[in-house]
């Protein structure tokens, strides 16, 4: 037990070192654009000194070095906007779940809002998911990995290992239909008998009594939605197939595997990692 809560311990500080690096880049983009508009200013005075003196005056071409200085372009870091940083996190993960991505409680907020602002299509958001979780040797695999198998229930955990085992070998179709039953118990931190939708309600509930500028709260709702909107959404068996997974279709037969690969399989880990976060947060309290 002393391992998990080492490693929970290290995930969050890890979280609080990506919160911190963010609020630092926030920080630098007010001093570029002091700056900036600085050198803007002062740009036209130094120019009329120049003119008034003598052109070989040494302070003259002191003042001339400093105004070229000045005038260099600065480093482009991102615009910043008048949203809070919560806001803007909130904006990308609603952004990232439309397209089935959850920040997950080892992924990096910066590379998370990055992957926010590319192309908004499926095709190159899964493109950047996977090539964040395959970096490195699969360093945010492992990451995730570790923090879902070790942080389960004991009656749990072999399923996971299991689980894992057939996705280190490849094995991704196996595997969806466990990992698609795995999400309701994971949203079932209470021990109800609620299901479905009305769990999701339960849960929606639990949190919007919470701190709603809180980042676990940013993080939760686009994740209920995820999962209202497309996972746990209604969707007949004779209509057109979805774009992301849906629950009844896998649970139920009724979806095409030839369709599942190891897109899907990460975007339920993201998932299921991002919901222990919100059982970890409520088990806590």
């Amino acid at each position: 037990m002393d391992n998990i809560y080492r490693d929970r311990d290290l995930t969050n500080i890890n979280k609080q070192l990506d919160l911190a690096m963010a609020n630092l880049n926030q920080d630098i983009n007010k001093w570029v654009e002091k700056n900036t508009r600085i050198a803007k200013t002062l740009g036209p005075t130094i120019e009329a000194i120049r003119k008034a003196s003598v052109d070989y005056d040494p302070l003259i071409t002191a003042i001339k070095d400093l105004k070229d200085i000045i005038h260099k372009d600065y480093p482009r870091f991102e615009q910043t906007s008048d949203l809070s940083f919560y806001e803007r996190i909130h904006q990308a993960c609603l952004i990232n779940t439309n397209y089935g991505w959850c920040l997950s409680s080892d992924f990096s907020i910066s590379a998370y809002r990055r992957i926010a602002d590319s192309e908004d299509s499926q095709e190159e958001k899964d493109r950047l998911f996977v090539m964040e979780f395959e970096a490195d040797n699969f360093d945010l695999y492992e990451a995730e990995k570790k923090q879902i198998i070790m942080t389960a229930h004991q009656e749990w955990r072999a399923f996971y290992e299991e689980c894992f085992y057939f996705i280190d070998n490849g094995k991704y179709k196996a595997v969806i239909p466990s990992l698609v039953s795995a999400i309701e118990h994971e949203l079932n931190y209470e021990q109800t008998i609620d299901y479905g939708n009305r769990l999701i309600r339960r849960v929606k509930a639990s949190l919007e009594n919470g701190d709603q500028t809180s980042f676990l709260y940013t993080v939760s709702i686009s994740v209920l939605n995820l999962l209202k909107n497309n996972i746990f959404t209604n969707h007949q068996f004779d209509g057109d197939r979805l774009m992301l997974l849906n629950r009844n279709w896998v649970l139920h037969g009724r979806d095409n595997p030839s369709l599942w690969g190891k897109e899907e399989v990460y975007k339920l880990i993201t998932l299921i990692s991002a919901l222990r976060m919100i059982r970890m947060h409520f088990l806590e309290e």
